[in-house]
C-alpha cells in the first residue's frame, strides 16, 4: 500500500476545511434542538465566543475534546458531529 506524503500547507487546510465542516454540523444539531449558543457552552464548559468560532468555521483547528464535549452536551454520537470525509 502506498502512502501519500503531504506538506505542513496541505495539513493545514485539510484541518481548517474539516473543522469548518465539523462546525457546521454541530450548529445543524444545536439549532434542530433548539438549544442557544450560551446554554451549549454551558453545558460543554466551553467559552460561548469559542463555540461561536467554531461553528462560523473561524476555528482551523478543533480539539477533540471540545467536540467530544459538545456530542456529550447535544446527547449525539460523536461520530454524527465528525462524519466529514477527508480529501
Amino acid at each position: 500500500m502506498e502512502i501519500k506524503r503531504i506538506s505542513i500547507e496541505q495539513q493545514r487546510l485539510e484541518t481548517a476545511r474539516v473543522s469548518a465542516q465539523i462546525g457546521k454540523l454541530i450548529k445543524q444539531e444545536r439549532k434542530r434542538k433548539g438549544i442557544t449558543q450560551e446554554k451549549l457552552a454551558e453545558a460543554a464548559d466551553i467559552s460561548e465566543k469559542h463555540l461561536s468560532s467554531v461553528e462560523n468555521g473561524r476555528e482551523s483547528n478543533i480539539s477533540i475534546g471540545y467536540v467530544v464535549a459538545i456530542a456529550l452536551a447535544l446527547n449525539v454520537p460523536l461520530l454524527q458531529l465528525i462524519s466529514v470525509d477527508a480529501k
